[in-house]
């Protein structure tokens, strides 16, 4: 708050942590069980069990993370039909990006820092903008910071 970045109440600081804990809780209460008994089925060799379920463990928390966590914490809208949607579109098409959807957060709630950033793999990845952005910057400065992002 010192230098005017933070916008977080203390309500929204308080459920932020009771929300990350359960998530913790639940996370560890599920996967805890699965290495003890991958650790006691692989014996000797546990730890080729344990790096294959480390893998595929990491591509499910690639969609969990971002379709079912991230939205505990914030509102993700799609961004409306205009101009600034269009010229995303146009340059996600020309750089060849498989752009699935473009989404707006509500960012401005914990900070004024603008950012941009993608996920997904294959296919299926989207982009996301925080509120801020749009607020701050003009359509071509923001079309900017998601070319930077894309590369």
């Amino acid at each position: 708050q010192k230098h005017g970045f933070n916008t977080m109440t203390v309500k929204l600081f308080i459920t932020d942590k009771i929300k990350q804990l359960v998530i913790s809780a639940v996370l560890i209460a599920i996967l805890t069980p699965l290495v003890i008994k991958i650790i006691e089925y692989g014996g000797k060799n546990f730890y080729i069990y344990l790096f294959v379920f480390i893998v595929i463990l990491t591509f499910v928390m690639m969609w969990v993370v971002p379709n079912i966590i991230m939205p505990l914490f914030n509102k993700y809208e799609e961004l409306e039909k205009g101009e600034l949607r269009t010229k995303i579109y146009d340059l996600a098409s020309q750089l060849k990006f498989p752009l699935k959807k473009l989404y707006i957060v509500d960012q401005s709630k914990r900070s004024t820092n603008s950012n941009a950033y993608f996920f997904g793999f294959g296919a299926n990845k989207r982009i996301v903008l925080f509120d801020t952005l749009t607020k701050h910057l003009e359509t071509d400065e923001i079309v900017a910071v998601v070319a930077h992002e894309l590369g």
